[in-house]
């Protein structure tokens, strides 16, 4: 429940209260109703100017419920209306510093959607050295990301608005895992106007969605349903080669690691066959695969040549697979 909700739940628990006590001094005392406010007013703030009648024992009883309630409430909503302003002024500055933040990012990861998937998503990411910002439009979501320490702005990721404010138009890749394809859709083709180079991967819940996707400017597309139910299958058909993949890529204690580099133009290893690069005899590093615009060449042989744009898919000691990036 949000601290307005609170606020008003116990303004209205006060004014109950209110009427319940001008009743009973009604009530117990005969007084008319003007006499009886006065009185429960008087009571509840402690100002005790003055009584305007006697009180019987009946009424001296009644007072002391009138004190002991009224005053609770009233001091409960009034601590209540202090922590909220308090929360309002903590949050305009770190509101200000987030947005330093934010207009500082360069080559970052922008996550549209902190669900199931996000949340998991932006977990792995913080296990790594790249920077990102999630944008969430539901509260305790937000709140659930903020809590973990991550860049975070509550709004809609389908307004173009939010899309910049996360600096969409400076990031290297946009994750779109909204809870709809059509959400999806339209982030995408946003991401893509705002920034034509941003790599993005987003998924898709129906299967049938994945090319519309792919047209509109999205580079990668996952569709969890179907790529779980392949990891079940090969699972059972090769469980070993499942827990070996696993503990490669995920194990935090594994000495080898599964890596991906884009040779760039001026790279050392540029225009030089792989046998020449040194990456086996300096590094102890080996080349799986090689990925060439849409061409993937696997156990490429040792006269493959490497060339600028080329993705070099490497496996290696994770020490010295981050010393060539």
């Amino acid at each position: 429940m949000s601290n307005l909700r609170k606020i008003l739940l116990l303004v209205a628990i006060l004014i109950a209260l209110i009427i319940i006590d001008v009743i009973g001094y009604m009530f117990i005392e005969q007084a008319n109703f003007s006499d009886a406010l006065y009185m429960t007013v008087i009571t509840i703030t402690t100002v005790g100017y003055r009584e305007v009648f006697e009180l019987s024992p009946n009424g001296k009883l009644f007072t002391i419920w009138v004190i002991i309630s009224g005053l609770g409430t009233f001091f409960l909503m009034a601590g209540r209306i202090a922590e909220s302003a308090f929360e309002g002024n903590v949050r305009r500055i770190l509101g200000r510093r987030k947005m330093k933040t934010l207009l500082q990012l360069k080559d970052h990861i922008v996550v549209a959607g902190f669900g199931v998937m996000g949340e998991q998503v932006c977990r792995e990411l913080a296990k790594t050295k790249f920077k990102f910002v999630v944008i969430e439009n539901n509260k305790e979501r937000f709140a659930n990301a903020e809590e973990r320490g991550y860049e975070v702005i509550n709004g809609n990721a389908t307004d173009e608005a939010m899309l910049k404010l996360a600096g969409v138009e400076k990031a290297r890749t946009f994750i779109s895992l909204l809870s709809s394809d059509a959400d999806n859709v339209f982030t995408v083709m946003t991401a893509r106007d705002l920034n034509p180079s941003i790599y993005i991967i987003t998924r898709a819940m129906d299967a049938s969605n994945q090319k519309k996707l792919y047209k509109i400017g999205a580079d990668r597309v996952i569709a969890p349903y179907e790529l779980s139910s392949r990891r079940i299958v090969n699972t059972v058909l090769r469980p070993n080669v499942v827990d070996f993949i696993d503990v490669m890529v995920f194990g935090p204690d594994m000495a080898l690691s599964i890596e991906e580099i884009t040779v760039q133009e001026g790279s050392p290893f540029a225009g030089k066959e792989i046998k020449e690069s040194g990456l086996r005899q300096q590094y102890n590093i080996i080349i799986i695969a090689i990925k060439r615009k849409e061409e993937m060449f696997f156990n490429p042989p040792a006269s493959h040549r490497i060339i600028p744009g080329d993705i070099l898919i490497l496996v290696g000691e994770k020490e010295k697979l981050l010393s060539i990036f």
